[in-house]
């Protein structure tokens, strides 16, 4: 759910009015697991990964925003602490929406009241599947599904570049670095994936979908 896409000018003019303005560098960390919920970030530009750390030197992807997505609306809703840790994946620009204001903001504007409930259900959809994916699939099927997961993100049926680490799809899956590395070769030897430069092109998505049903 992109937020700053709303064809609502009012709208938006009133967020920006009320949100403040942070810029982080590369692996620099927005809130760690536990922090106190004090504000709604949207990212206004660059890239946010959600992580644990189940484990010593153990880090599991939980979620990815990009450009004009919002993230970690229930902590913030409930007042409850972030559950999780968030941490710039590049030089990344946020606005920072606070409690009071984002209350006051979700009574005021049935736009954000919609979007905020239009985003739980998409988080709660992405849950489960990312639940089930972990329990029950194989290598192969769990790097499938996020790549097809980050391709749907990308909202192209077409030729799609993952632009992630194998490092990061290997967090997201649940997978060692080189468990999801000999499985993207495997996916790129059955031509279901191509290889360029080192970037993953989803050439047609849907092939590697009907591939892993």
């Amino acid at each position: 759910m992109k937020l700053l896409e709303s064809t609502d000018l009012d709208f938006l003019a009133a967020l920006r009015k009320l949100a403040r303005r942070k810029s982080y560098s590369e692996n620099q960390i927005i809130f760690s697991e536990g922090d106190r919920s004090d504000f709604l970030p949207i990212v206004e530009r660059g890239r946010i990964k959600m992580v644990r750390y189940p484990d010593v030197d153990k880090e599991v992807i939980i979620g990815i925003f990009e450009s004009g997505e919002m993230f970690a609306i229930p902590p913030v809703f409930d007042g409850a602490p972030y559950p999780s840790t968030a941490v710039a994946m590049e030089e990344t620009t946020l606005l920072l929406l606070y409690r009071p204001d984002f209350l006051r903001l979700l009574r005021e504007s049935s736009e954000f009241a919609f979007a905020v409930i239009a985003w739980t259900c998409e988080m709660l959809r992405e849950k489960t599947a990312t639940i089930k994916n972990l329990a029950t699939a194989s290598p192969e099927q769990r790097v499938g599904n996020v790549l097809l997961r980050l391709a749907e993100k990308d909202g192209s049926e077409n030729s799609v570049k993952i632009s992630l680490r194998r490092q990061d799809i290997a967090e997201m899956a649940g997978l060692t670095t080189e468990t999801t590395i000999r499985v993207i070769r495997k996916l790129a030897e059955k031509k279901l994936v191509r290889i360029d430069r080192g970037k993953i092109i989803l050439e047609q998505p849907e092939r590697l979908r009907r591939f892993l049903n």
